[in-house]
């Protein structure tokens, strides 16, 4: 389907979603019609309506953008320095996203689209329901995750968890016109602060869960400011579904029921669906689901972490409420494997879990899990914290390792512009008060290969923060990094355990 839009279509747009707006363009061009959207000066075609945005916006990038070809502009101010039409808005942000989903033709709502949002858990739920959906259309459908970007025609790793306006609704473009029904992603607290999904309405609307995170100047003010952002997929979903156990459930609850036709929850037997009988088998685990109609179902999921039934239940619900069967659902559920997300490797009497925990709520549910999979087994952890953000995680790992593990080594996890070092020792005066050993090791390779190249027998060796990823971002760019995932396998090769 071609993509096209004029300056006169955008003047009218912008009027009925009430948006401030300026035109500077000639009569006689106010019709023409644009075929192409681009905020990136580097990726600009000839007829190319270009946005201007970011706090970073240079106004070199306009006139590179025009040199290339783009014809007119969006900005929150005018730039006399090209001569081309534009849009002058008092909101860049919201008016990208009104601009990008017009002019891809609201393509999502040729899609079954799914969205979840949660502090922990999403990237783990949303592969469980994209491989149920995969099976149940014998094809793959779309997703967007932390971990990838797929569409039937983009298929590649993602850097975002959820892309920016335009290429968000490009992504849903490329799948309507791939033939892909449906579209899983995660939906982060980050998407609706700075409008990624405004005007954006999901089939469904997950909510599994609430801890603080992600408090700090490039992100959230405050605890409130990300509950309320979060929320927000609450007030744009047909059918909500929601986790009983999350904290302010009834706020929640409260919220989908005024806007959502239909909300469903689980959680305990008061609710829609529950979860009862774990068992750890030799390979994950297997549990009963059952319903407030008196069914039940028993199923079986292969990957490992107790908390990971839960993401499992979830994933049920959202299936049920999209008319999935029961075959397509154990079969996703089974298969389902997510890189760096508590991938288990055992040798010699040594357990090593690569996982992606990296907040208070996800490493709770990793000690909770461990200690109850994992008894009297000493517990040797390898993590960090970002640079210049959630610096509320330094002391929450540090208080919750202090409290259950047995050794720490404290490394690099994207550091950006503060100094390793420093941030290691943040974490380590939350560690001292329970005399909790550890070593700071500020290369994280070295970190990892150390903690595994000296387990003992019984141990569970944790790599938590970085999973599959194969960067780390160090002064504002992005570093190849081996990855946990790989450095484990590299040296579970060579590992001879004492």
């Amino acid at each position: 389907m071609e993509n096209r839009i004029s300056i006169f279509e955008i003047k009218e747009l912008f009027e009925k979603e009430n948006i401030g707006a300026e035109i500077f363009c000639p009569d006689e061009m106010m019709e023409h019609k644009f075929t192409y959207l681009s905020y990136n000066s580097s990726d600009v075609t000839d007829n190319t309506f270009f946005i201007c945005k970011g706090a970073a916006f240079k106004e070199k990038y306009l006139e590179d953008a025009v040199r290339l070809g783009a014809g007119a502009y969006i900005a929150e101010k005018k730039y006399d320095s090209v001569n081309v039409p534009c849009v002058i808005t008092n909101d860049i942000r919201r008016a990208m996203a009104v601009l990008s989903k017009a002019f891809y033709g609201e393509a999502y709502k040729a899609l079954k689209l799914v969205g979840l949002t949660g502090t922990k858990g999403k990237t783990t739920t949303t592969y469980f329901i994209k491989n149920i959906l995969d099976k149940f259309c014998n094809m793959r459908t779309g997703v967007l995750s932390t971990v990838e970007v797929y569409t039937g025609v983009e298929d590649h790793d993602a850097h975002l968890t959820v892309p920016e306006s335009p290429d968000l609704h490009k992504h849903f473009a490329q799948c309507r016109d791939s033939g892909i029904p449906y579209m899983t992603m995660e939906v982060s607290s980050q998407a609706y602060k700075v409008s990624r999904v405004y005007g954006t309405e999901f089939d469904v609307g997950v909510f599994m869960n609430i801890g603080e995170d992600h408090i700090g100047p490039l992100e959230h003010e405050d605890a409130e400011d990300y509950f309320r952002c979060k929320l927000e997929l609450m007030k744009h979903c047909q059918t909500a579904v929601i986790n009983k156990n999350s904290a302010r459930f009834d706020e929640i609850y409260n919220v989908a029921k005024q806007y959502a036709k239909k909300v469903i929850t689980f959680g305990d037997d008061t609710c829609d669906y529950w979860v009862e009988n774990i068992q750890k088998e030799d390979v994950g685990f297997s549990f009963t689901i059952k319903c407030k109609d008196m069914n039940e179902s028993n199923f079986r999921i292969s990957m490992a972490g107790r908390f990971n039934v839960e993401n499992a239940l979830t994933a049920y619900c959202v299936a049920k409420a999209l008319g999935v069967d029961e075959n397509s659902i154990a079969h996703g559920l089974w298969k389902t494997e997510v890189k760096g997300r508590m991938n288990l490797f055992e040798k010699d009497g040594v357990t090593v879990i690569v996982d992606y925990a990296h907040n208070y709520l996800s490493f709770s549910k990793l000690y909770e899990s461990l200690k109850a999979d994992y008894p009297g087994r000493r517990i040797v952890v390898v993590v960090g914290c970002p640079g210049g953000k959630n610096y509320i995680r330094r002391r929450d790992i540090g208080k919750l390792s202090g409290e259950y593990a047995d050794y720490m080594y404290l490394t690099a996890e994207d550091p950006q512009f503060e100094s390793v070092r420093k941030i290691c020792e943040d974490i380590a005066s939350y560690l001292e008060p329970y005399g909790t050993p550890y070593e700071i090791i500020e290369d994280r390779a070295e970190a990892v290969e150390k903690s595994l190249m000296t387990a003992k027998k019984g141990d569970v060796v944790v790599l938590a923060a970085k999973g599959e990823e194969v960067y780390q971002k160090v002064e504002g760019k992005y570093v190849p990094y081996e990855s946990d995932l790989a450095i484990a396998k590299r040296c579970l090769e060579v590992l001879t355990v004492k």
